[in-house]
């Protein structure tokens, strides 16, 4: 692993967040990444309306982690060199605008830019786990990058039960609707209680951009965490991308209201963040992303009765959201004690292949479901497992990191 230089700006220590703190930058992060995850939910009554097949419709949700995969490589970076404060604000406004262009777009193309720009601006989140990370004890680092993440996961999974009710009852436009009003008190919150963020480089725009390639050619730690994520996130949207197709069109015929309701059942596997968090710190990291790669192919086994069980289903979508949960805050921990003062553009790397992934996830598995059905979705998410199982044990890392990274 090599050294990176000295770029920080400031001589003064990095103020400790308290643990309200913490947790109020949780609240705000899981209230912004509901922008791009309500929408999955509710696809079939975009096609509906718009009259577009399902492999064309789900490229309004694939459009939302493309585009959040765009603002992590271009907007994260940012927050090492100004204050993450001033660009957690101008996104939150930002968002507001592309949710209402969303609830008014009169077909299906300004609908997938509208929702490509609100993913853009709605990488709000991973500006504020940078914060915990930074603002931490190192012997806290991974409960506070946890709580956050739990955070996110819980907007997430919640953000889908409440388009799911609102898109049944009143029609897709009013969960973009209600997402722009939503980003409002959203924006108060953050501008109240967010602390200022302090610059740790001087590099230019340009350079902070060039510096990411050396970042991550230079750390396995990195890559492997970014490859692994990706998988695994690839693994967790095919699933739920494509979970309203399956409950309306399948066997069990259940609702958009149904598809979004199983967020709530997900959500109690949100808190394997923070419990993924605290055992990273014990156990180290790669212990704990080898195990959650396990329980992603576990759920996918699991979730090949889906079609015509409701208890397969269940418990698949809870293992699977304590596996993906659980990789995504360990293999950010590892990626984070590669250097403290470069966590924006660590993050940037991290989170831009994980989301990256995720939209390639949502593309494929619409074409896999649109030619064969369930089948091919399970026989995906257990084949992404596969390749992540040999990536993270391939590319092991020396006994020395087992415990620091």
């Amino acid at each position: 692993m090599s050294a990176l230089p000295n770029t920080s700006t400031s001589a003064s220590a990095p103020v400790v967040a308290s643990r309200s703190k913490i947790v109020m930058m949780a609240i705000i992060a899981g209230a912004v990444i509901t922008n791009i995850y309500s929408t999955q939910p509710i696809l079939p009554l975009i096609g509906a309306e718009l009259k577009v097949d399902l492999t064309t419709v789900d490229l309004v949700a694939g459009a939302a982690l493309l585009g959040f995969s765009t603002g992590l490589a271009f907007l994260l970076p940012l927050g090492d060199r100004f204050d993450r404060r001033k660009l957690v604000l101008a996104q939150i406004a930002l968002a507001f605008c592309f949710a209402v262009a969303a609830a008014l777009a009169p077909s299906i193309w300004p609908l997938i830019i509208a929702s490509f720009g609100l993913g853009v601006v709605s990488c709000v989140p991973q500006q504020l786990v940078p914060f915990a990370a930074v603002m931490s004890l190192p012997s806290e680092r991974g409960r506070s990058v946890g709580t956050v993440v739990s955070g996110i996961m819980v907007g997430i999974l919640l953000g889908r039960t409440i388009s799911g009710v609102v898109g049944t009852a009143y029609g897709w436009r009013a969960v973009y609707g209600l997402a722009a009003i939503f980003m409002i008190p959203v924006w108060i919150a953050a501008a109240a209680l967010l602390p200022r963020g302090l610059p740790s480089t001087n590099l230019s725009y340009g350079r902070l951009l060039a510096s990411l390639w050396p970042l991550a050619r230079d750390n396995a730690p990195i890559r492997q965490s970014m490859i692994v994520q990706a998988l695994l996130w690839a693994c967790f949207n095919a699933f739920w991308v494509n979970l309203a197709a399956l409950l309306a069109d399948g066997p069990l015929h259940l609702s958009s209201a149904w598809a979004g309701g199983f967020g709530i059942i997900g959500a109690a596997g949100a808190l394997a963040a923070s419990l993924g968090g605290r055992a990273t710190d014990r156990m180290g990291p790669r212990t704990v992303i080898a195990a959650s790669i396990g329980f992603v192919m576990l759920a996918y086994v699991l979730l090949a009765g889906a079609e015509s069980s409701l208890t397969f289903l269940v418990i698949g979508v809870v293992v699977l959201d304590i596996g993906v949960q659980s990789g995504l805050v360990s293999n950010q921990t590892r990626a984070f004690a590669v250097d403290p003062k470069a966590q924006g553009r660590i993050n940037s790397l991290y989170m831009t292949a994980t989301f990256l992934g995720g939209a390639i996830g949502v593309m494929i598995s619409g074409w896999l479901m649109t030619r064969f059905g369930w089948t091919g979705i399970v026989i995906f998410g257990i084949a992404l497992g596969i390749v992540a199982s040999v990536v993270h044990w391939i590319g092991g890392a020396p006994r020395a990191e087992l415990k620091s990274n």
